[in-house]
């Protein structure tokens, strides 16, 4: 297709496909759902809708019980699909891996998507705690703006980039420590840039705290980033200060060294 095919094409949609991914979203966001529980979020007719659930069942996108629907089993092996496709976690798990053991907490490499931040990949230390909050970060998108991981990608993106993801996504107010002012977000970005490495200090979950570091590929593009993620009564003093911030960054550092060396086996 040519550019000029391509420009042409901007903003068009297909109102099938559209109607069956937010179907697949309802769904995913309720859990399970009945026909008639999806009928009220969806403006379709019960018939209508009736066939997108017998379709997205068929061919294993969703799952029936009862009257009940819930999302299928394929999405577990695309999404794996995927994850292995992916460069940054190929270069990434063993130091992701080695980070977990090291500090014994939360470790997190993620990616941004769409101006929010989805794991690809995390390792439990020895110590780790917080498991339900760690298998929501893996279920569902999060918010860039007050999490470690999350601004350490902000801070090496585009300004423009930065300011469109602000005003589609907001700057919504976690706890009482989460930024919500688009001026104090953008001079701790600064201060990110200059040192290295972000905090987020109880920003997303009281008694929490967590460092990240950008990962950067060779041309200096923001690829995603790496984490640490721990309670306050473990990560503070100079363990939040520089212990392991200096981990995060060697980790981030050797990731992107795996990113070097697979673009050159590659000859690209």
């Amino acid at each position: 297709m040519t550019d000029d095919a391509d420009t042409q094409n901007t903003g068009r949609r297909i109102q099938s496909v559209e109607n069956a991914c937010e179907i697949i979203e309802a769904v995913q966001e309720s859990h399970s759902a009945t026909l008639q529980e999806l009928n009220e979020r969806i403006e379709l007719s019960q018939g209508t809708l009736h066939t997108y659930l017998a379709t997205l069942t068929d061919c294993g996108f969703l799952t029936k019980d009862n009257d009940t629907y819930q999302l299928g089993f394929r999405f577990v092996t695309m999404g794996e699909h995927v994850r292995n496709e992916t460069e940054l976690y190929t270069a990434g798990q063993e130091e992701v891996d080695k980070l977990a053991d090291r500090s014994g907490e939360y470790v997190h490499l993620v990616v941004e998507n769409d101006g929010r931040e989805v794991a690809i990949y995390e390792r439990r230390g020895e110590h780790a705690v917080g498991m339900d909050y760690h298998l929501q970060l893996r279920e569902a998108p999060q918010h860039l703006h007050d999490s470690a991981s999350g601004k350490a990608i902000l801070s090496c993106l585009p300004d423009e980039r930065v300011e469109k993801i602000i005003d589609r996504e907001g700057l919504s107010r976690q706890t009482q420590h989460t930024i919500t002012d688009r001026e104090t977000l953008y001079d701790e970005l600064k201060t990110i840039q200059q040192r290295g490495f972000a905090t987020n200090d109880e920003e997303e979950i009281r008694g929490l705290r967590a460092i990240g570091a950008p990962i950067l590929d060779n041309d200096g593009t923001v690829v995603g980033a790496v984490s640490v993620t721990a309670p306050t009564s473990r990560l503070k003093g100079s363990r939040f200060d520089t212990e392991i911030p200096e981990m995060v960054m060697e980790a981030a550092n050797l990731i992107e060294v795996n990113l070097e060396m697979t673009s050159f086996d590659r000859g690209t």
